[in-house]
Parts: C-alpha cells; sequence; structure tokens
C-alpha cells in the first residue's frame, strides 16, 4: 500500500512549515514506474492532497494538487503522452515545454523521449481530506511547497510570504 510514501495529514496538522519540509526531507519516496493502482487507495477511499515529484537525486522537482480530482486520476494524467493532453503538465515540464495556451507546445515525438526518464522520478504524497474543513489547504500547501522546495519544473508565480514557523493547521 502507499503507507511507505505519503504523509497523513493527521501527522502534520501540527507540524510547522519547517517540520513539514524537514518531514519531505527524509521521508520514503517511491519510484514512479514501480507505482501500483492500489498504491493510490487508502483505506478504500480515493485520496486528495499535494504530491511532490523528485528526480533521481531526490531532488524536488514538481509540486502539485489534488482536490477536485484523486491522486489516482490526476498521476496518469501527468504520463498522457498526447500533446494536447489536458492534464500532462509535469511531462511537458520534463521534455522542456510548459503547459501553456500559447506555444510553443510539446510534440507527440518530445513526449515519447521523455517518456522513460519520468517514470525514473519518485513520488511523496502528502493526503489532505477534501472536506470543508480542509479543502482550502491543498492549495496553500500546494503553493507553499513549490516555492519553498524551490521546485525547477513548476512556474512559481508571486513571492514566499509563509515563515516556516507557520502552523499547518493555521494556514
Amino acid at each position: 500500500m502507499i503507507n511507505n510514501y505519503f504523509i497523513n495529514f493527521d501527522k502534520l496538522i501540527n507540524f510547522s512549515v519547517q517540520d513539514l519540509l524537514n518531514e519531505i526531507d527524509t521521508a520514503p519516496k517511491k519510484v514512479i514506474s514501480e507505482i501500483k493502482l492500489i498504491d493510490l487507495i487508502f483505506e478504500k477511499q480515493s485520496m486528495t492532497g499535494v504530491y511532490v515529484i523528485f528526480n533521481k537525486s531526490d531532488q524536488a522537482v514538481y509540486v502539485g494538487k489534488t482536490g477536485s480530482r484523486a491522486i489516482l486520476e490526476r498521476l496518469a494524467a501527468h504520463f498522457d503522452l498526447r500533446p494536447n493532453a489536458f492534464m500532462n503538465s509535469f511531462i511537458c515540464a520534463l521534455a522542456g515545454k510548459r503547459k501553456r495556451r500559447e506555444g510553443p507546445h510539446a510534440t507527440a515525438e518530445e513526449l515519447q523521449d521523455i517518456y522513460e526518464n519520468a517514470l525514473t522520478h519518485k513520488l511523496l504524497f502528502i493526503q489532505i481530506p477534501n472536506s470543508v474543513e480542509h479543502k482550502s489547504k491543498i492549495g496553500k500547501i500546494e503553493s507553499i511547497l513549490r516555492r519553498k522546495l524551490n521546485t525547477s519544473l513548476n512556474s512559481n508565480r508571486g513571492q514566499d510570504k509563509v515563515s516556516n514557523d507557520t502552523l499547518i493547521q493555521d494556514l
């Protein structure tokens, strides 16, 4: 099961942002090519939250969120090799072509060339309930992690205005 490469929200609710960063740094990650569908289901429920993708050197390169879609759907969409696919932003960014309304867009050949490399990346998932109480934390934590982890494959607009001492429960 996914237990060995995910952080449960109950564990991190009382963490500071710095505690979360430390947890992400030391937590086990799973190579994407080794993930099975069943791994993305927890207690018979599809999971929502924030995910971090790491390269072979365990450097965070991409942060994303799953709120309206479960991680099961979202992760699969990242590996869609069609150039005009809606949600394949990770593989497009890895090919050097970030998803934009206006080109340049990744070609099918570029996506196929980068596909095997993409599968060697690793995943860590931060499970956050998609409840009324916690739903807003999904986007906030994603935004904070994009900036704090300085991911190379995300576009990181705006300034980092959140202190590392801020508690997750206060976001």
